[in-house]
């Protein structure tokens, strides 16, 4: 399937209209969590992108550990890992859905999933929430 007509899919699940995919990347608010889909066709994926949020002053180094040993676990699982915009510091959850095998309800559950667990853990963390994009 193509990023175009998954997302299309995808908006008829949660009963919204078709997305603009012109631009290759289309957000949506999930109960305050700012989720992303990205398109990268060459990687023949969909890169799904959930804002956790930035760290309070002077915490960023402790919360990216807490971060980054969290990653090691996940190594064994197809879910998301943590990452951290260079520029803005801010941190998020990225997961990476082939295209190949990706269908609508698939990513419903996914992007459900990845919302909720960013939101978990930016309660864990103490961390404001992430602008809206």
């Amino acid at each position: 399937m193509d990023y175009a007509r998954l997302m299309d899919g995808f908006a008829g699940e949660c009963g919204l209209q078709p997305p603009d995919t012109a631009a290759g990347v289309v957000v949506i608010d999930v109960n305050g969590i700012a989720v992303s889909f990205l398109d990268n066709a060459p990687g023949g994926a969909l890169v799904l992108h959930a804002g956790i949020g930035e760290a309070p002053g002077g915490s960023g180094g402790s919360v990216a550990r807490t971060l980054l040993e969290a990653n090691a676990a996940l190594t064994q699982s197809p879910g998301p890992v943590f990452c951290q915009d260079p520029e803005t510091k801010a941190f998020a959850l990225v997961r990476s859905i082939p295209l190949q095998t990706a269908d609508p309800a698939l990513l419903l559950e996914a992007v459900a999933d990845l919302a909720q667990t960013a939101a978990s853990w930016r309660k864990r963390l103490g961390l404001p929430a992430a602008p809206k994009a």
